[in-house]
């Protein structure tokens, strides 16, 4: 990059924010894949898990989608879409807060610990 050249820094926050929600995008397609149970029905590979423990894990991936997500949109707001914090005029905040990403990879965890433990113990 040429010096005197400044670079667009609503570039960076708006890649950022789309990465977000190709990711609670996914984690949706996570929790309804869950939800719609094995894909072969009837075979012994995988254990069958009870339907309320699938709708729990779906009811709870809704819920950790909804509160990133909100988090996302509010974030993302009050930052002039990501163009500069009407308030000081320098360049924006991070797109989501550090506790968003803590909640995220605790939400994760969890969803693994109870699919790995729907699998494993029968």
């Amino acid at each position: 990059m040429k010096p005197g050249v400044e670079r667009d820094p609503g570039l960076q926050p708006e890649r950022t924010l789309l990465s977000w929600q190709r990711m609670l995008i996914l984690l949706a397609v996570v929790g309804l894949l869950y939800l719609r149970g094995p894909l072969d029905p009837g075979s012994s590979a995988v254990p069958e898990v009870a339907p309320a423990l699938r709708v729990g894990v779906m009811a709870f991936t809704l819920m950790l989608g909804a509160a990133l997500g909100l988090h996302l949109w509010w974030r993302w707001r009050s930052t002039g879409h990501g163009l500069r914090d009407p308030r000081t005029g320098q360049p924006p905040r991070n797109v989501a807060g550090p506790w968003a990403m803590g909640l995220l990879s605790a939400g994760v965890l969890a969803l693994t610990v109870v699919v790995v433990t729907t699998v494993v113990v029968p």
